[in-house]
């Protein structure tokens, strides 16, 4: 039996739910082994973003932004993080 027979089977096995997962699962993998952009990539790289007003500002819930550590950028190497002393 080969590969493709045997997928044949397992999907006449699965529920029409289960089917529509693993028909998206093998879209998402084809997608991903061409070198196609997705369409949201597509509209992603289409998207004008030079307007600072084109988003809403990111919503960070009650606690605000992460509070994060303060890092340096040391030129040709890389970031360095900052000690909290």
């Amino acid at each position: 039996m080969t590969t493709k027979e045997r997928l044949h089977q397992l999907v006449d096995q699965l529920s029409e739910e289960d089917i529509r997962t693993a028909e998206r699962l093998l879209e998402s993998l084809r997608a991903t082994s061409s070198n196609e952009p997705s369409l949201e990539d597509k509209n992603w790289l289409k998207a004008d973003l030079s307007d600072d007003n084109a988003l809403e500002p990111y919503d960070w819930g009650e606690d605000g932004p992460p509070h994060g550590r303060p890092v340096r950028y040391i030129p040709n190497v890389s970031l360095v993080v900052e000690d909290q002393s």
